[in-house]
């Protein structure tokens, strides 16, 4: 049986050249990188960006946002992230991620927490493509808002150049389909009923006849409905994804809203990381090995530092032109490396000098479960994952003091 899969980047660790046409921004101070560059912020919210028909009575929503700014901020061009949340499409408000955006406007960003159009529908192949497509279309809008500041009245300060968009599951599918769904040649056959008459790609949610182009995407747990819709200079992302997602695919498989199947087919962090490794666009990805859904937003206060700890290096290396982007936990570059991958299933793993004491480790399936161990104390070892089925699976290697996680594709 030839070994094939939907594959998708996986490295223990990647360093990725960004050349961004525009000028970096100065990052020489720490802003960016320090979680406490700032310790207060400004909000101003209720904020109105935009309209459209509300689900199920199609009567107009109003739609808001929440601008988080630094407390004292003299930088007269500061780079934007577009935040929002989720909820199924079905409920949720922007008031869950206002964690998030306090996390990164006290790092030297202004972030827009921001509505969408949710409520109840029945899930199948249209109705979810139109809560997909609204979504997309409410969070361009909130986009196009900031262009349109830009070049009028100035309010927020925005460098253009650097506008983020960012979710959580659903929120996440907004922010990832925003970044990469943006010519209506690119609409499938089966999304052109449902997209003609809402807008096209643009939509009709407000600000028209400004931009909404994006320069980067965090992703936590969120898909894509085909990477064909990602093109080569498009924007580099960020994924945070928990590997045996019941929810939201990790990789590829098919999507049910509130249990309920819909017949829709997505592609995960996992894909997504895949075709950006083939475009070369800067992406990073952290997997965690459990079967939740955003565990890792949810449970301890260190799983949640980790969490923006590691999203935050890959965004602050993005607006500060910064040539490693490191997909290691520990972001200690060149430490583990595997080759080749992907690979028939034979493996190497290299540890640097420094990193060479007593390793164990694991491979786990996408469901979870441990498959391989093996232990080193030696700078190489082989790992055979030759019996193995063609698919995605994670290895982790850790001792007393580091961990290194990443996954591996078997072909």
């Amino acid at each position: 049986m030839n070994k094939k899969f939907y594959s998708f980047f996986a490295t223990l660790l990647l360093a990725t050249i960004i050349t961004p046409a525009f000028a970096q921004l100065d990052c020489s101070d720490g802003r960016y990188y320090n979680r406490t560059y700032f310790s207060a912020f400004d909000t101003t919210d209720n904020i109105l960006f935009g309209s459209g028909p509300a689900v199920g009575n199609g009567q107009t929503q109003l739609l808001k946002m929440c601008v988080f700014e630094p407390q004292g901020d003299q930088l007269a061009k500061r780079p934007l992230i577009v935040f929002t949340f989720g909820g199924s499409f079905v409920t949720g408000e922007r008031t869950q991620v206002y964690a998030m955006c306090e996390e990164f406007v006290k790092m030297g960003y202004v972030v827009a927490a921001t509505d969408y159009r949710v409520g109840f529908f029945f899930p199948s192949e249209v109705t979810t493509t139109q809560a997909v497509v609204r979504g997309m279309h409410d969070m361009k809008a909130a986009v196009r808002y900031f262009y349109k500041d830009a070049q009028t009245v100035n309010e927020f300060n925005i460098d253009t150049n650097y506008i983020i968009v960012g979710g959580v599951s659903a929120g996440a599918i907004c922010a990832i389909q925003t970044a990469y769904l943006r010519d209506n040649s690119e609409i499938p056959s089966y999304l052109l009923n449902d997209t003609a008459g809402m807008g096209g790609v643009e939509g009709l949610s407000g600000n028209p006849g400004f931009s909404s182009k994006v320069v980067g995407v965090i992703g936590f747990s969120g898909t894509i409905g085909d990477t064909a819709w990602i093109n080569a200079d498009e924007a580099p992302i960020v994924c945070l994804h928990d590997l045996g997602d019941q929810t939201v695919p990790y990789a590829t498989g098919p999507i049910a809203v509130g249990g309920f199947p819909t017949g829709l087919t997505a592609h995960g962090s996992g894909t997504i990381i895949v075709k950006t490794d083939i475009l070369n666009i800067p992406n990073a990805l952290k997997t965690y090995p459990g079967n939740g859904h955003v565990a890792y937003l949810q449970g301890t206060q260190q799983e949640w530092d980790e969490a923006v700890d590691f999203t935050k290096e890959f965004v602050a290396d993005l607006v500060c032109g910064n040539a490693s982007l490191s997909v290691n936990e520990t972001l200690n570059e060149k430490a583990v490396s595997i080759y080749p991958n992907p690979s028939n299933g034979a493996f190497t793993i290299t540890f640097a000098n420094a990193a060479k004491q007593n390793f164990t480790g694991t491979v786990t399936d996408v469901m979870g479960r441990k498959v391989k161990t093996f232990s080193t104390n030696s700078e190489k070892v082989n790992l055979d994952c030759i019996d193995l089925t063609a698919g995605i699976y994670s290895v982790t290697v850790s001792n007393a003091t580091q961990r290194f996680t990443g996954n591996v594709i078997v072909k």
